[in-house]
């Protein structure tokens, strides 16, 4: 709107660039909140389920419950393995879960 309205006037917006840059911010602090429940979720999800959960059961309850992209419960887990709260089963290195792949709690 406010792009067409510039148009129209022939000028530009003085802070075309800082709204930009402030609603990324708010995009990347929701994210941030989301993940930090669904870490929360994911460690209550474990709790009851000692042998594990696939990650695609995860994947889908994630997804339903927070706004998140597969590759933010992705993140999660391997937050959750960098912390020790779960065991790391899809790898070392850059290596994230795959649909296959059991997650489960971190021994104690």
């Amino acid at each position: 709107m406010t792009r067409k309205r510039d148009e129209r006037a022939n000028t530009a917006s003085l802070f075309a660039d800082f709204e930009a840059a402030q609603k990324e911010a708010s995009i990347d602090d929701l994210v941030d909140e989301q993940k930090v429940l669904a870490k929360e979720m994911l460690l209550e999800m474990l709790s009851v389920a000692p042998a594990g959960i696939v990650f695609v059961g995860i994947l889908d309850a994630m997804l339903q419950a927070f706004m998140l992209r597969e590759t933010n419960v992705k993140d999660v887990c391997v937050e959750l393995a960098k912390m020790g709260k779960i065991e790391n089963t899809w790898g070392a290195g850059g290596r994230k879960p795959t649909d296959q792949t059991m997650i489960k709690l971190a021994s104690a």
